[in-house]
């Protein structure tokens, strides 16, 4: 459509590629497929309906318009699509296999596309991008549309023999947008190497296949070796068979050695096995096991692993429930913290922690006798013994105990046969009274007024020097001598009663 400001006194359009004009009227039937398209001349517009495009289309359209005696002319491009050839792949050199590292060089064609199509590498479903050139377009000599080009490098590896290699175009006038090429990369390579390998699962006694699966092109030839005996490939030594490798396609061969009757001497064996073919050699070492597939550890824990957590986990329960039982039973003897003051005074070999209970010693069921209340001067004893209350006795500034009417326990003294040279003297005695008993005078302990003035009854050891006691004995000795003490002061009011 061609449009003025003013009314057009008459108008025509050129076609590309033809020299040809063709006048334009409302009022004039269609030519040659062409027809006056718009409101009218008076409106200033000249348009024109092309009834069917064909090639002859595509290119540069002319208007040309008639004012007032003078000429005017427009131009508009026109594209008419052109679907190209479908892709072609064309490789250098043109081979139907390959040598690993080859240097493979493959083009990519269209033809006569209008505009050119576009074009893309893949190497089965994996689009390629590396050594892809820059796309190319031109227009050869007498050839109506654009040819399009699309270069790839590559280096031929092992892993690209069987795959196909796929050059797709894409273009709006394919019936179904898209055309695909392929061509197969056929690669001869060596068989390729693996890692130790080891066969699991045999049984003893019977005939067994040891087979691994190797990749190869073409076709490898067999060696196995077994106690330094090379056997090849369809041949017999013994109980030991090599068979003819078996293709599993896709360059796949599984290479079987035959052993008849396993035994124990087998299973300790080492086996060689040599693959060779015209690209090369590869030579692989396999072990034999009666056992199933172990798990691979790599990946996780392992049998191991799993055992041995079991196993603690376990341990720990069980230590749980012997700890829960001892402690609600009584059977076992635990630690405890110390109520001795006697802290600062630690030296080498003492410890804030004393035993509730010792093996050899076993304390006897106390009895308790009722005594009147009287108060009796606080010494070191036993903590737990009784509820205690303490003032300021007036006459003195030394801490008192008051006990009410309290029933105190008879305790027989035990045996430790850790302390036995300390013990010896006093673990005959007849059951005594402890010091806090209200018939206690309230004699220091260490006084020689009570006790028949005697410091030995008291006890202590005979020393003509100083030492230094460790907590624990210490305070076994303190409470020895409280016990002789209120047995003392019984005796003595006994012999005394009258009656």
């Amino acid at each position: 459509m061609c449009r003025v400001g003013r009314p057009i006194g008459f108008c025509t359009i050129t076609l590309p590629n033809r020299d040809q004009q063709v006048a334009l009227d409302p009022n004039t039937p269609p030519r040659d497929g062409l027809q006056y398209f718009g409101p009218g001349l008076q409106a200033g517009v000249c348009g024109v309906t092309v009834d069917r495009i064909t090639t002859a289309h595509n290119g540069q359209l002319k208007c040309s318009l008639f004012v007032d005696g003078v000429s005017a002319e427009g131009f508009i491009n026109m594209v008419v699509a052109v679907a190209p050839t479908s892709p072609k792949i064309e490789t250098v050199p043109e081979a139907q296999s390959f040598e690993v590292d080859t240097k493979l060089v493959a083009h990519c064609t269209t033809k006569n596309g209008n505009p050119g199509a576009v074009l893309t590498w893949y190497m089965e479903d994996e689009p390629i991008f590396q050594g892809v050139l820059a796309p190319q377009e031109f227009q050869e000599e007498d050839q109506p549309g654009v040819t399009s080009v699309l270069t790839l490098h590559r280096s031929i590896q092992a892993s690209d023999s069987g795959k196909r290699l796929f050059c797709e175009a894409k273009h709006i006038a394919y019936p179904e947008k898209v055309s695909k090429t392929s061509r197969q990369i056929i690669v001869n390579f060596a068989p390729q190497a693996l890692p130790e390998t080891t066969v699991h699962g045999l049984t003893l006694g019977r005939t067994v296949d040891v087979t691994i699966t190797i990749r190869s092109n073409p076709l490898p030839h067999a060696y196995w070796t077994v106690d330094g005996v090379e056997i090849e490939q369809g041949l017999e030594s013994g109980r030991y068979s090599a068979r003819i490798p078996e293709s599993l396609g896709n360059d796949m061969y599984n290479v079987t050695l035959t052993i008849a009757g396993l035994t124990l001497e087998d299973l300790s064996k080492t086996y060689f096995l040599r693959a060779v073919n015209r690209v090369g050699m590869q030579d692989y070492t396999v072990m034999l096991s009666s056992m199933q597939a172990e798990v691979d550890e790599s990946s996780g824990v392992g049998i191991g692993g799993i055992i041995g957590i079991v196993l603690a986990a376990l341990i720990v329960l069980t230590a749980v429930a012997l700890i829960i039982v001892a402690r609600a039973t009584g059977r076992w003897c635990f630690r405890e913290k110390s109520k001795s003051t006697f802290s600062s005074n630690r030296q080498i070999g003492e410890t804030d922690h004393t035993d509730t209970c010792t093996a050899g010693d076993h304390l006897l069921p106390a009895a308790t006798i009722e005594v009147p209340s009287t108060r009796s001067s606080s010494v070191n004893t036993s903590h737990a013994m009784f509820s205690t209350k303490t003032y300021n006795h007036p006459s003195n500034n030394y801490e008192t105990k008051l006990y009410n009417n309290s029933a105190l326990p008879i305790m027989l003294r035990p045996k430790n046969s850790r302390n036995a040279d300390l013990l010896q003297a006093s673990v005959q005695r007849n059951p005594q009274m402890s010091i806090n008993s209200s018939i206690y005078d309230g004699s220091s302990i260490y006084s020689t007024e009570s006790a028949g003035d005697d410091a030995n009854q008291l006890g202590l050891p005979q020393t003509n020097r100083n030492r230094w006691i460790p907590v624990q004995q210490r305070d076994l000795l303190e409470r020895q001598a409280n016990l002789l003490l209120a047995g003392a002061h019984i005796r003595r009011k006994k012999e005394t009663e009258i009656f």
